[in-house]
């Protein structure tokens, strides 16, 4: 899992965290011996891309997390100190209870509240002590040692664990390599436990998808046999600064060619990003062209700052929306970008802005 930062609030699952008392959703609290009045960050994951979702301070090193509502899905969260993460699940209204030292953040600390927290305590716990005496390369090498690690999250009922496993990453590595024909069978059988027990989880397609690319990689899998899966359109529905509600769907049903634009103007290269497709805009939008943005900026009035002068859609991802559209469109990173034909499907995914002109060109 590269991490890759969204440095706005955005939401995980309908959750924004807060410091009250009053437990609505989902919390985790504890104390980090050490860690006096420190700022802890709270980070959810999506599909390949950790964010963050809050930050609190410790009193005496003690720290309570309540989130407003209970969590739609199992989530994998982490809480980071300094560069330093644990790893822990919520469900619900799970509570996750972390004792922790700040001298040894990632290794001396339990986690506890749920089967779930015990059993990533676990795979984390087995996954530093072989790193820590054997190193990085050994540890994703060991064969044995990463079936034992998938059958004992297999296990857990919630399928969270499995979907952390196999997500997981030492350094800069991947414990499961898509490449690797044994890991993809792994893949596969995850892929196929969520889509026959969570059907509707957002992370189903996700998991679909990246066993289709490593069938392909592989190749087992013709790429044009993938590629049909991918242009569908998914609808996206949010208000502008006026209220107002768009619909995605309705937009591009239109017979005119539509960028989908993921962004959050907070971010360093949010300005850079929008003159280019303001430029683009200004070209082309007599011949048909429509822009639909969605942003990601965990402070709405600073977003209606930006989005009140802009002159195509532009609509907000609040605090308490659910994060769907980031990963029913796989989104790894922000700006991300999409070009919907006339035809109303997915014609091209540019996540380099200089090649967007040329990539719309062809659908005008």
């Amino acid at each position: 899992m590269k991490k890759s930062f969204i440095t706005a609030a955005i939401a995980v699952s309908a959750l924004f965290i807060t410091s009250c008392d009053k437990q609505s959703g989902w919390s985790i609290s504890g104390e980090i011996a050490g860690a006096d009045d420190r700022t802890l960050v709270i980070e959810g994951f999506n599909n390949g891309m950790w964010y963050v979702v809050d930050s609190v301070k410790t009193s005496n090193g003690e720290f309570k997390y309540n989130a407003s509502a209970p969590a739609d899905y199992p989530e994998v969260m982490r809480l980071g100190m300094d560069g330093q993460y644990v790893y822990f699940p919520v469900d619900s209204v799970d509570h996750v209870n972390l004792i922790a030292d700040a001298a040894d953040f990632t290794n001396s600390y339990r986690l506890d509240g749920t089967l779930q927290a015990r059993n990533i305590r676990s795979i984390d716990s087995l996954l530093n002590a072989s790193v820590g005496s054997r190193g990085v390369l050994t540890t994703i090498a060991d064969t044995d040692l990463k079936h034992q690690l998938f059958n004992k999250a297999f296990d857990d009922p919630s399928v969270i664990s499995v979907y952390y496993l196999i997500n997981k990453t030492l350094g800069d590595q991947p414990l499961y390599d898509i490449t690797n024909p044994a890991d993809v069978r792994l893949y596969g059988a995850v892929a196929q436990r969520f889509a026959n027990e969570r059907p509707t989880d957002p992370r189903t397609k996700y998991l679909a998808d990246i066993y289709k690319r490593a069938r392909m990689a592989n190749g087992e899998v013709k790429p044009r046999e993938f590629v049909a899966n991918e242009i569908s359109i998914i609808d996206i529905e949010r208000a502008d600064v006026r209220g107002q509600k768009h619909s995605l769907a309705e937009m591009a049903s239109k017979g005119d060619v539509v960028i989908l634009s993921f962004t959050a103007y907070n971010m360093e290269a949010s300005p850079a990003y929008n003159v280019v497709l303001n430029s683009i805009y200004e070209k082309y939008r007599n011949q048909g062209l429509q822009i639909y943005q969605i942003a990601f900026d965990g402070d709405e009035t600073s977003w209606k700052q930006t989005a009140r002068n802009l002159p195509w859609t532009a609509v907000w991802n609040s605090t308490t929306d659910s994060n769907a559209p980031l990963v029913e469109y796989n989104v790894g990173a922000l700006p991300m970008t999409f070009i919907i034909d006339r035809q109303g499907s997915i014609a091209a995914r540019v996540a380099d802005p200089t090649q967007l002109e040329a990539e719309v060109k062809k659908y005008l």
